[in-house]
């Protein structure tokens, strides 16, 4: 009897006001086992794994993690999983180290095992030349072997990937395929991951889930769905669609090497027995109709016809999403929003000392917590309270003059609590 690693039965996540993002899903995996959920954007995968991975709520149904119920049992089952998701969850102003030293910490884990796991990891992961280095300073490639690495800190059954190589290139795609084939071989670990990459689920997982409007379509192996769709493949496209076309769509139908269709826009997919034999008849079928073909295609069925025969659209079109550049993630949703957007979006190159400050003191989040710069405060000299990031930091050298910190501020300093409490005496 086999172990079930997650048993999902009847998912269904809604969000206002009837946006069911995930539809009675039901879904098992096998432990040892990798899965990949193939839809498009917005099908349900991300939702489903937050759901899975205690991220979020859901409205119904049970879900069942290396045997702990999701509901009441949070915590073990956070214990027992590593997640990636689809935004980086790595901070790019640490370190590779600071980063996996933070995640070990946040797991409760003793500090000789972090740097054990640390080392471990680091060579995994070929990251062992770079991993003191800031994180700003990686690769696309480098900055997702070290959100896997930080997920795997804590030596978990079972990881979620969201998404893995979405916006890489294709070699550091491959390249990060065989890390995850690996973890499977070598450690047992039972994956589920998302993607739409077509070539992603076929050649990683052992089962393949379709995923549509929130529902899971069809599981079965990469090869058995390939198979399920009888004969070749042959894709005939039009200029248009006209009365002579579908006549040619009517009498193809007739044919009996024809076994199925679907049109897709103005391409009409058939699946035909023995398709090199056939292609000249069904040429000739498009002659008697005067139907203007303008490209004809044969092949073996792949996952995308598995995916147009379930879902009416082809995942070919899916139009890769693409994440915010880091910097962007930092300041708010594309740097126009939020409360940093002042400090990141204006240009204070010019500023010699306060540039910087007095863009956070304009800023949104400073209006609203009340430490908005007033004409009344500056011409009393009175100093704004430090912005956060600041606020952490001792002045530097014997005057205070740390470049951080204009004159204003440091009069504030000296005259802090923090000042007087430092070291055990007032300065």
């Amino acid at each position: 009897m086999t172990n079930l690693a997650i048993q999902i039965k009847g998912l269904t996540k809604i969000y206002p006001p009837d946006n069911r993002a995930v539809d009675a899903l039901d879904l098992n995996i096998e432990e040892g086992e990798i899965m990949a959920l193939l839809g498009p954007n917005g099908a349900g995968k991300s939702t489903t794994i937050r759901a899975a991975s205690t991220l979020c709520g859901f409205d119904e149904g049970n879900v069942i993690i290396s045997g702990f119920d999701v509901d009441t049992h949070s915590l073990e089952v956070r214990q027992s999983i590593g997640v990636v998701a689809q935004q980086t969850g790595i901070d790019y102003f640490l370190t590779g180290r600071e980063n996996m030293e933070l995640q070990g910490h946040l797991y409760r884990m003793k500090r000789a095992d972090i740097n054990g796991r640390i080392e471990e990891l680091a060579g995994y992961f070929e990251l062992r030349d770079s991993i003191d280095n800031l994180v700003s300073s990686y690769s696309g490639g480098m900055r997702r072997k070290l959100d896997i690495a930080c997920a795997l800190i804590h030596r978990p059954k079972i990881l979620f990937l969201d998404e893995p190589t979405l916006g890489l290139d294709i070699k550091n795609r491959k390249i990060l395929w065989k890390h995850i084939d690996k973890l499977n071989k070598e450690f047992g670990l039972t994956i589920l991951l998302t993607t739409h990459y077509l070539e992603e689920a076929d050649n990683l997982s052992h089962q393949v889930a379709i995923i549509n409007n929130g529902k899971v379509q069809v599981v079965d192996t990469p090869d058995a769905l390939k198979n399920s769709i009888h004969g070749d493949s042959i894709t005939v496209t039009f200029d248009d669609v006209g009365k002579n076309e579908q006549a040619f769509f009517h009498y193809a139908q007739q044919q009996p090497y024809i076994k199925g269709s679907t049109w897709e826009d103005n391409k009409l997919h058939l699946y035909v027995e023995d398709g090199g034999a056939n292609v000249a008849a069904l040429m000739a079928v498009a002659a008697d109709n005067d139907a203007k073909i303008t490209n004809l295609s044969l092949s073996r069925p792949t996952l995308d016809d598995v995916f147009l025969k379930y879902t009416g659209t082809s995942i070919l079109d899916t139009k890769e999403e693409e994440g915010d550049e880091w910097w962007e993630q930092w300041a708010g949703k594309g740097g126009n929003t939020g409360k940093w957007k002042s400090q990141w979006g204006e240009d204070d190159s010019d500023a010699e000392d306060g540039g910087s400050n007095e863009a956070w003191k304009n800023s949104d989040w400073a209006k609203e917590n009340g430490h908005a710069a007033s004409a009344e405060n500056s011409d009393k000299g009175n100093a704004q309270s430090p912005k956060p990031e600041q606020k952490s930091a001792w002045p530097q050298g014997d005057g205070a003059e740390g470049k951080q910190w204009n004159k204003s501020q440091q009069g504030d300093w000296q005259n802090n609590e923090w000042n007087k409490n430092k070291d055990g005496g007032e300065k």
